[in-house]
């Protein structure tokens, strides 16, 4: 054999070898090792929803983690980025009077994303973007989160809470109206909207009796209530997640469903964030070039 030949050959070996199969899913945990591999040479980024399972009276219990799931996804395909299923039973709160709710403290919940998170960076995902969204304990868990693996490791994880970041858009209500029924269309959940009528006439009322909180009814009119500044439980299993205007019938449940898909992906565009990454990477760079020098050993987490 020539060498010319057996060049020849040895290049059409590599070319053969170096092919990746095309992206059939941006969720990483179904794609192979090849493929993520390949992915980490052009991009770091991921998106990490986080929600909980609770009691929403007829509706999913797990309806706080399906939203940020769904931008997740529109936001990796807005990226041309990953995404991968985060921590679906973080804190719930005030729900934990009922039975469809998993109890997951913000300890245990920012103990296993911490795990999480170390696991994605040894392996590449520098610029790792956490999602929440309708839910409001979720900054205990995320934003404890961002805080120390910042100060741990000098490398800025991202943090979005849509609730606090969608009226910084301005959206008309319109905008925003069937976005509920969007992220069930978006992540193949549609099917778990409960339609008019499946639970009967009496679908939103309380289980039972329920007297009035009054000391955190003053509260609250007093603006010191919320999930992060006065410990409370529901009370009444019904009490929580008020059902929205329920589809007629499964083709205009699936009609809602497109609507609000569109909704989700135009919130999306909106959001600049090619921009936002390429500022996260701006400002790991400048935290560790010029801030860890700087600073050196007084820094938590250095050496």
């Amino acid at each position: 054999m020539s060498k010319k030949i057996f060049l020849s050959l040895l290049l059409i070996a590599a070319a053969a070898s170096a092919q990746v199969r095309k992206l059939h899913t941006r969720d990483m945990t179904r794609l192979s090792q090849v493929q993520v591999a390949d992915y980490l040479k052009r991009s770091d980024i991921i998106f990490i929803p986080l929600g909980a399972v609770e009691t929403n009276g007829i509706m999913p219990s797990d309806r706080d983690y399906v939203s940020p799931l769904a931008y997740s996804m529109a936001m990796a395909d807005e990226l041309d980025a990953l995404y991968m299923p985060g921590l679906v039973w973080s804190y719930p709160g005030t729900t934990l009077i009922a039975q469809a709710t998993v109890n997951i403290s913000p300890t245990q919940g920012l103990e296993f994303l911490r795990a999480v998170a170390e696991s994605l960076l040894k392996d590449g995902f520098r610029r790792q973007v956490y999602i929440s969204a309708g839910q409001g304990p979720a900054p205990l868990t995320a934003g404890t989160l961002v805080r120390e693996f910042f100060d741990k490791y000098h490398v800025p994880l991202l943090y979005i809470d849509m609730d606090t970041y969608l009226p910084k858009l301005k959206l008309a209500p319109e905008a925003r109206s069937k976005v509920l029924y969007g992220a069930h269309y978006i992540t193949g959940r549609i099917i778990d909207l409960p339609l008019k009528g499946e639970y009967g006439e009496k679908e939103s009322e309380p289980a039972g009796p329920v007297p009035e909180n009054e000391g955190l009814s003053g509260l609250n009119k007093l603006g010191y209530g919320g999930s992060l500044s006065v410990g409370s439980w529901q009370p009444d299993v019904m009490a929580h997640g008020r059902p929205p205007v329920l589809a007629s019938s499964a083709a205009e449940r699936e009609e809602w469903g497109k609507q609000g898909e569109a909704q989700i992906r135009a919130i999306v565009k909106q959001m600049k964030l090619q921009e936002a990454m390429e500022d996260l990477r701006k400002h790991d760079e400048y935290t560790n070039k010029v801030l860890v020098p700087k600073y050196g050993k007084i820094l938590p987490g250095s050496n």
